[in-house]
């Protein structure tokens, strides 16, 4: 058999995500752009060196071609899938953020997120194109070389094309490596690598607090009076689906019950992913200075620093190989509550779970804290994350009539887990006042990131992906300040009721700071949303 036939399957491997990836964003516009047009020739052509890599052994060892090829398509066209479905369900292809979250994800997680997003038919279809070029890759006969030197000819060659990606793979300093991030072959080992190498030095530089101590503390609260100060992260809520912000559902009845909650819009997260997202925002980190990531200790260092205990409370998935769970891992006090099956775990619950743990927290004598409550919000599966009390919208939403009945029900879950959310939020809220007025206390929430559950115009992308758009991005953020606090500052309580009407998440870290009452050379008002 010709060596060419092996070599047009891989190279059809290799080449697919990119052919679906193109003809997708295809448009008359698109066609008459000429930068557009020249980057996609450009990335088929930086595509070859690694067909012509993975293709080297059918030359070497042409008597085992159909065991090579089979063992290719068996572990990389999973992989081949998973590019497709993802230009099909968000219109771009899998990024360097969406590897990271495939890395740190579990067994649950992506259960969960496979039985919300996939049905059963879907799956047979899935299974009948992995499966099915099985059958044809059978009949894949040895190579065999007629005249004999064609073997050297084909060998030469297919090095000789391959030869920019194994000079790109030893240079140092290369700024990017197209031919890795543009097939199924290397992207995923080479994501992976970055993913390890970065996560490995910030994670030694946590667990030794390499980052110099924060220092030069100051404080607009007397050091007799007693301290509590609540930090809310959310998953996965989109501001658009917050009747605070003009959604037409009620899903913010029980905060706006209080009465003294401050509900601030305009709130954009730069990453639609919680590592990347959470990385900025619990770090004085920024897109300008991302270094500071690993040169500055966390919001957690932080507040450790200026006299505080800190708990981490969470009700997250069990993920412990990440800068979060490293950086959460320096608070004086940490439980985790969701899957107790899993190490480190003591039950499984909705986001209510938190509750009775947050209560016995407020009983600490520590007179100086700080809480962080990690939720899991509204990450799907929406219905997993609220009780069947909470079941509360039936029908078509105001605007989304022309919906599916399968993405209605979708939709309504969605809206149910947010509004379940907001009464988890005013039970803290709650909680916090039932301690009377003596105490100065704060509790701010907001989410990592947004949502898209049918928000946009075509109403079919449901989720969330590097992708980032507007409701991927817009996320939450409310704040309740105690009574006590209230009297202690009242150039704050000015400032509390004039929110920026933009504000971007990853300087949250300067409100946390802002809402404490504390000031150090590393704090800047002006990045607070309450900021001058």
């Amino acid at each position: 058999m010709s060596i060419a036939y092996p070599i047009l399957y891989i190279a059809l491997m290799a080449f697919l995500p990119l052919v679906f990836s193109t003809a997708r964003s295809m448009s008359r516009e698109k066609l008459r752009d000429r930068v557009f047009m020249k980057t996609v020739g450009k990335d088929y052509l930086r595509t070859f060196p690694t067909v012509a890599l993975v293709s080297l052994p059918l030359v070497a060892i042409p008597q085992f071609a159909r065991g090579y090829v089979v063992a290719l398509h068996l572990v990389f066209m999973w992989m081949v899938i998973m590019e497709i479905g993802h230009v099909w369900l968000f219109g771009a292809r899998m990024g360097l953020n969406t590897f990271y979250s495939l890395f740190v994800t579990n067994m649950k997680e992506t259960a969960e997120y496979i039985r919300n997003n996939q049905t059963k038919a879907q799956w047979a279809l899935i299974l009948a194109i992995y499966l099915a070029p099985l059958a044809a890759l059978w009949f894949i006969r040895p190579v065999t070389f007629s005249p004999r030197w064609t073997r050297a000819a084909w060998g030469g060659a297919l090095a000789l094309v391959a030869i920019p990606l194994v000079r790109n793979f030893f240079k140092k300093g290369a700024k990017h490596k197209p031919s890795y991030v543009l097939n199924p072959f290397v992207s995923v080992f080479y994501h992976y690598v970055l993913y390890r190498r970065q996560y490995g030095a910030l994670k030694r530089q946590i667990e030794a607090h390499a980052a110099p101590r924060f220092e030069g503390f100051a404080s607009e609260i007397p050091g007799d009076v007693r301290e509590t100060h609540v930090v809310c992260i959310g998953e996965s809520s989109n501001a658009m689906h917050h009747s605070y912000h003009g959604y037409a559902r009620r899903t913010n009845e029980f905060t706006d019950a209080l009465g003294d909650v401050v509900s601030v819009r305009g709130v954009r997260s730069q990453y639609a992913q919680t590592l990347p997202s959470l990385e900025k925002t619990i770090t004085f980190a920024t897109d300008a200075e991302p270094g500071l990531l690993y040169s500055k200790g966390s919001v957690v260092d932080y507040f450790k620093d200026a006299g505080f205990k800190v708990f981490w409370l969470s009700n997250q998935y069990a993920l412990e190989d990440t800068a979060i769970t490293a950086m959460a891992g320096h608070a004086d006090v940490r439980k985790c509550f969701n899957f107790s099956s899993m190490k480190g775990f003591e039950t499984a619950g909705y986001d209510g779970t938190l509750l009775p743990e947050f209560k016995r927290t407020l009983e600490d004598p520590a007179p100086k804290k700080v809480v962080f409550l990690h939720m899991i919000g509204s990450h799907s599966a929406y219905v997993n994350r609220y009780p069947a009390e909470f079941s509360h919208f039936r029908g078509a939403a105001p605007g989304k009539e022309h919906l599916s009945s399968a993405a209605t029900e979708m939709l309504n879950t969605y809206d149910d887990s947010i509004r379940y959310t907001d009464w988890v939020i005013a039970e803290f809220v709650k909680a916090l006042k039932e301690r009377g007025d003596t105490d100065a206390e704060s509790l701010v929430y907001f989410s990592d990131h947004g949502e898209d559950c049918y928000d946009t115009t075509d109403g079919k992308i449901l989720g969330h992906s590097q992708l980032a758009n507007l409701p991927m991005t817009s996320v939450p953020l409310q704040v309740w300040v105690s009574p006590k606090l209230k009297s202690l500052r009242p150039a704050f309580v000015a400032r509390l009721a004039k929110p920026k009407p933009e504000y971007r998440l990853e300087d949250m870290i300067h409100t946390m700071i802002d809402l404490s009452g504390r000031d150090n050379p590393d704090f800047v008002r002006e990045k607070s949303v309450f900021g001058p």
